[in-house]
């Protein structure tokens, strides 16, 4: 019997950049799956304590990466990134992104609200470590996005898949399922394909443990929210074979 070739990678699948809108990092503004498209929404920079980040950086530092230039645009997100800490003057509260999530521990001063483009500065200067082949750098930027904003599933998403190109198989699901946990899980909804690429990922890695029952159910239901992905049906078929064989 000739199985099917797979389809997924170990490596990021294509790069559609985005940016926060308004105050939120999670939700519609992250509707973006491996290989979809995105546009880069152009917002104010602002930090909370009043300073204003030059606008439009988040944006051309993703612009240089789609032009094959992810050196300069680690620079374009670090000027972000430094300018933002400059504003808080020292504050050693922790950070965070401003979302929904975020509202109550920003209320009671335990944490400082920073524009949500900081945590869009992290995650592609992460994107393009990862393009320049220093992954081991990247870890720590895309960690970073994902802490300033704990309820983004995107970024979850994303941070999950540099596990997954490094076949640490456990701690890529663990992530992915972690996006899948904070993710809108509306079929219909905005976020539909975040949700449908964390349950994709938790199956390719089950796959790769050896649970294909497991695997298989996490492939069918992500065609709940994704009916029309070839990548999952693929898995499907992949999985198919493997049990009838009873690899």
């Amino acid at each position: 019997m000739n199985f099917i070739k797979r389809s997924v990678s170990f490596a990021f699948i294509g790069l559609a950049p985005v940016a926060c809108l308004g105050v939120a990092c999670s939700g519609p503004a992250f509707a973006r799956d491996i290989g979809g498209s995105g546009a880069v929404v152009n917002t104010a920079l602002h930090v909370e304590s009043g300073n204003d980040v030059s606008k439009g950086d988040v944006s051309k530092g993703f612009a240089l990466i789609r032009a094959g230039k992810p050196a300069q645009a680690v620079k374009m997100f670090d000027s972000v990134i430094l300018a933002s800490e400059r504003a808080l003057g020292g504050d050693a509260r922790p950070r965070l992104c401003q979302s929904g999530g975020a509202e109550a521990p920003i209320a009671a001063g335990k944490a400082v609200a920073v524009s949500s483009d900081v945590c869009d500065a992290h995650f592609g200067k992460g994107y393009a470590l990862v393009d320049l082949g220093r992954g081991d750098l990247a870890e720590a930027e895309l960690r970073r996005a994902t802490e300033l904003a704990p309820d983004n599933a995107h970024f979850a998403n994303e941070y999950a898949e540099l596990f997954k190109s490094r076949r640490e198989w456990q701690r890529s699901y663990d992530i992915f399922a972690h996006a899948w946990a904070i993710v809108d899980k509306s079929t219909s909804g905005e976020d539909a394909k975040v949700a449908a690429r964390a349950l994709r990922g938790m199956g390719y890695t089950r796959i790769e443990m050896g649970r294909l029952d497991d695997a298989a159910k996490l492939f069918r239901q992500s065609l709940d929210y994704d009916p029309s992905n070839l990548g999952a049906k693929t898995e499907l078929d992949f999985i198919a074979q493997k049990q009838a064989i009873g690899a």
